[in-house]
């Protein structure tokens, strides 16, 4: 018992601080995540997009679409998120953007009360690539807020895949 409580106030501080780094950033005016280090923002077709490294081994991306802005109102954007047919158009999108990957799992769920959409890809890379995607959407109104994290083959972060998805936090009005 004793070795187990030294252990435990040796490794403690360094889970303290590894938990005290991550930060946190708005991605708009009542949605915000954290990410393991300052992420750097930039815009890819004419969406903000945030991407951070936790090592050589893996990083996070957060991405939003407003559908609003492509022409669909709120309502029609909630009766759309019923329907089985909505999700395939997303995958088939995220396949399009991802040439020759691979979907190995995906599931339609909610997450924190709102619909999610949870897609695992073999991006099919080289070996040191990043080629394992995890891509967690969540549907906030007529916004998809799009969580990936990558890392590459035998080199699985399921704790800091966890820490940033559960990170993901909104206004809730």
């Amino acid at each position: 018992m004793q070795h187990k409580l030294i252990l435990f106030l040796l490794f403690s501080p360094v889970l303290f601080i590894t938990i005290l780094t991550w930060e946190r950033v708005k991605l708009d005016e009542s949605v915000s995540v954290s990410f393991p280090s300052k992420p750097e923002k930039s815009m890819m077709d004419d969406k903000p997009i945030w991407i951070a490294t936790i090592d050589s081994t893996s990083k996070c991306m957060a991405m939003i679409t407003d559908f609003e802005k492509l022409g669909v109102d709120k309502l029609k954007w909630a009766e759309r998120l019923k329907q089985k047919e909505t999700y395939q158009t997303i995958k088939s999108g995220m396949l399009r953007g991802s040439p020759g990957a691979v979907i190995l799992n995906e599931s339609i769920t909610t997450f924190k009360g709102k619909p999610a959409y949870i897609v695992k890809m073999d991006l099919k890379g080289e070996k040191e690539d990043f080629n394992i995607a995890y891509v967690m959407n969540v549907f906030i109104e007529t916004k998809m807020y799009s969580l990936m994290f990558m890392e590459t083959y035998n080199n699985p972060h399921e704790a800091d895949k966890q820490t940033f998805w559960n990170s993901l936090n909104w206004n809730k009005n």
